[in-house]
């Protein structure tokens, strides 16, 4: 062999090791988006999984490893603290030299709220003609702002939110803190009234709301339940406003505020006891509000999002994010740019063949009735037109309630519902509950690709196996 022969393939080794080397350091939450990012590094490198597919999003707890990667990391993408609010601290702490991107926040998709209730109305599929238009409507981008013109108030009254809390005599604290670094309005008012019923009262809140007359409360100020109205101004120098609530006989007392509490919640809820005990209330309009908080610690409940963030089940949004995957990355390795829009653009070319496919599989049901387990679809549905009837757990932390089993049981009966989907992580036990004695089918589908091989092919697997699972149910 010749030495010319082997300094040549030496130095091919030596660049292709050095350009393995220096490719970027990418970190990636869940599965799903790990498979985008996986596609448009083809060729250059590979990104690093927190969470494995069989653990939930919700309640994974970072190892030593997943640290180490955050710590070394160029490039971070994550879904949001909406799917899971645990990382954002690791992120901030871990992560601070690396470009942390949240796809949730990407302009170009429109994001769903959580659906209220067990019960769900069918979608009005003539919005959704043009599923290729993701643009996030003019509502939401002015909530990302920290503006309240998309919200309105509640029912056309002058409050979002309406709280029942039975208390002890004692004082409370009531917390309001920044979310992506500002508050979400810089004051808002604030209603207590002594009352165990919201509509018996709701007349005399709203007119003390609307009134020009007013107390103006700052930081570990002092509030009283009284017929009167309290400005709260919060504290722009601090990451959290306190207020303190004091109770002067037990009761139920009844609280309305301008907007929505859980707007202003991060990592911890917004009421609680002398002793740090959470507060939850005994009835709040909006029924549960954008989320419910029936209980924190075992609770039937989202994690405080402020959207349903499973909209990784879009392929129409999963096209958006792989050319916002493609530019972040090339603002890291320039050197690279060409190779990643590229790759971009196959799987874009490959998600809309995914989607004709898809189409294909589903219209035979179009028109059938199902329950899911939890309310992760949405996006799913609206991609595809179709329609959840319901859904047997509010989140995927924690057990339904009996009453909410019962209400979704009987949905299945009256309405002849021929499909009640399970997932790989949770109990199947809840969903004989719902079908037994019934002439329901039940299936499980996956909404994180559990039992899939991580890597670039695991997206698209994914959502051909949930339409194929779910038209297999009828």
């Amino acid at each position: 062999m010749s030495n010319k022969f082997i300094l040549t393939i030496t130095a091919f080794l030596l660049s292709t090791s050095i350009g393995i080397a220096d490719s970027p350091k990418v970190v990636v939450d869940i599965a799903p988006v790990h498979s985008l990012v996986s596609k448009v590094m083809t060729g250059v490198g590979k990104p690093d999984l927190i969470i494995p597919a069989e653990a939930s999003p919700h309640a994974y707890q970072l190892k030593p490893s997943n640290a180490e990667s955050l710590e070394n990391a160029n490039l971070v993408f994550w879904v949001g603290k909406d799917l899971t609010p645990w990382l954002e601290k690791g992120l901030s702490s871990l992560a601070s030299n690396a470009s942390v991107n949240t796809l949730l926040d990407v302009n170009g998709i429109e994001l769903l709220d959580f659906r209220e209730g067990a019960l769900f109305e069918a979608h009005d599929h003539g919005e959704h003609d043009d599923h290729d238009d993701h643009g996030k409507k003019d509502d939401h981008d002015d909530h990302g702002k920290g503006s309240h013109k998309a919200h309105g108030k509640h029912e056309g009254h002058s409050f979002e939110w309406a709280g029942v809390f039975e208390l002890a005599k004692g004082t409370y604290n009531w917390s309001f803190s920044k979310v992506d670094g500002s508050y979400a309005d810089p004051a808002m008012k604030m209603v207590i009234l002594k009352a165990s019923d919201i509509e018996a009262v709701e007349e005399k809140a709203e007119g003390l709301l609307e009134s020009s007359s007013f107390e103006t409360k700052k930081h570990n100020e002092q509030l009283v339940a009284q017929e009167k109205s309290f400005s709260l101004n919060f504290d722009s120098t601090k990451n959290k406003t306190v207020f303190k609530i004091k109770i002067e006989q037990s009761g139920k007392y009844t609280f309305f505020t301008e907007h929505m509490p859980f707007e202003f919640e991060t990592d911890e809820h917004f009421l609680k006891d002398a002793s740090g005990t959470d507060i939850e209330p005994t009835a709040q309009e909006p029924d549960g509000g954008h989320h419910d908080h029936a209980s924190h610690d075992g609770h039937e409940g989202h994690d405080h999002g402020a959207h349903d963030p499973h909209a990784w089940l879009s392929p129409n949004i999963a096209k958006v994010w792989l050319n916002v995957i493609a530019a972040k990355m090339s603002e890291v390795d320039p050197q690279n740019a060409g190779i990643y829009f590229s790759n971009a653009k196959t799987a874009i070319e490959k998600l809309d063949n995914l989607i004709v496919e898809v189409k294909t599989i589903l219209d035979p049901i179009k028109d059938k009735k199902f329950v899911v387990f939890h309310d992760a679809y949405q996006y799913f549905e609206n991609d595809f037109d179709l329609s959840a009837s319901g859904a047997i757990s509010l989140g995927d932390a924690s057990d339904p309630s009996p009453a909410r089993l019962a209400e979704v049981r009987k949905r299945v009966v009256n309405e002849g519902i021929e499909c009640v989907l399970a997932e790989p992580q949770y109990k199947k036990g809840l969903v004989k509950a719902v079908i037994e004695e019934t002439n329901s089918n039940t299936t499980v589908i996956d909404p994180l690709g559990v039992k899939l091989k991580p890597g670039p092919e695991l997206y698209e697997q994914l959502i051909r196996n949930l339409a194929t699972n779910l038209a297999g149910c009828f």
